[in-house]
């Protein structure tokens, strides 16, 4: 069991994420692909998933094999929805940090000998497993993003309405079926069963929590970045459809375009949006050159960069184009 104890500061301090984060939910795909069971509506992005799997993705499938177990060094603290920001933070993971989270695993041969190279800081395996995480997300993440937004942003909503009316109480009460909540005088605890360690105790000590809805995430975890707040990912309760690409608007824009659309929405660069998309930047360039034309999107300089935002006519037809 897992047990945050919580005081008055923390829970003023509770805040409630508005977006998914881009490594949070691309780690626990990753995993989603090795699990024994899945949820029935995750079943057929598994199998179209599965069958777009290359052999460049091994270096980051390698370090989603375990069941209750990811590289910390995956997930930074901060949690952003722009998977090229995201990257840089991995990127600058000292070479301790590696060590001291993939040597032991590879000592007890839960990871393969080839990741021993990573583990050692090695700037060649750290290029490769940069790149597998760019073609994963490609394939397993960046055709969904839109649905996944969508479920994060209605289950968001559902909890800001609860806040509302009946107070965080209530949000951490009905959290998710994985957690236990009590509140006793001004003792506070939120609790949820761990497989793979004994009894953990966590007090963030007025730091606060940040509570992050996941599409992917299959139980409740916690990230604990001793200079920020507690993080705490739980799994919403997404709509039983099942997870789709958004092709009504795949089908007016092309798969391309449309994902370049829907990655506008966080205000990026030309350069974070070839990142982001696994495609360069010269295409990416051409690709809002065509949206901007359209009027979809703006583009501004700031300073050596040129950002793109979306225009009211790109909004909208984004709505329009995710699933119902």
């Amino acid at each position: 069991m897992t047990t945050l104890h919580l005081n008055a500061a923390d829970l003023s301090r509770t805040v409630l994420r508005s977006a998914p984060a881009v490594l949070l939910e691309l780690g626990s795909a990753g995993q989603r692909l090795f699990q024994a069971g899945i949820p029935d509506h995750l079943a057929e992005w598994r199998g179209r998933t599965r069958a777009a799997l290359r052999s460049e993705m091994r270096p980051y499938l390698d370090l989603c094999r375990l069941p209750h177990w990811f590289p910390d060094f995956l997930t930074p603290p901060r949690l952003g929805s722009d998977l090229g920001t995201a990257l840089d933070e991995v990127a600058g993971a000292p070479t301790e940090a590696l060590a001291a989270e993939l040597c032991p695993r590879i000592d007890a041969g839960d990871l393969p000998p080839r990741v021993a190279a990573l583990a050692a800081g090695d700037p060649d395996a750290r290029a490769q497993l940069q790149a597998a995480m760019v073609a994963f997300y490609a394939v397993a993440v960046a055709p969904y993003w839109e649905t996944i937004t969508a479920a994060v942003g209605a289950d968001r909503a559902v909890r800001g309405h609860t806040m509302l009316d009946a107070g965080i109480d209530r949000v951490l009460r009905d959290l998710s079926p994985y957690l236990s909540w009590t509140s006793s005088g001004e003792r506070y605890e939120l609790a949820y069963r761990c497989a793979v360690a004994d009894d953990l105790e966590l007090v963030p000590g007025g730091r606060g929590v940040t509570l992050v809805p996941s599409y992917f995430v299959p139980q409740p975890c916690v990230l604990d970045d001793p200079d920020g707040p507690l993080v705490l990912a739980y799994p919403i309760r997404p709509a039983r459809r099942k997870l789709t690409t958004g092709r009504p608007l795949a089908d007016l824009l092309g798969r391309t375009r449309a994902a370049v659309l829907a990655a506008v929405v966080d205000g990026p660069s030309t350069s974070q949006l070839a990142r982001a998309l696994g495609i360069s930047v010269a295409s990416a360039s051409q690709h809002a050159s065509t949206l901007r034309a359209a009027g979809l999107i703006t583009s501004h300089r700031d300073g050596a960069t040129v950002r793109h935002a979306l225009t009211p006519l790109g909004e909208h037809l984004l709505r329009a184009g995710r699933p119902r």
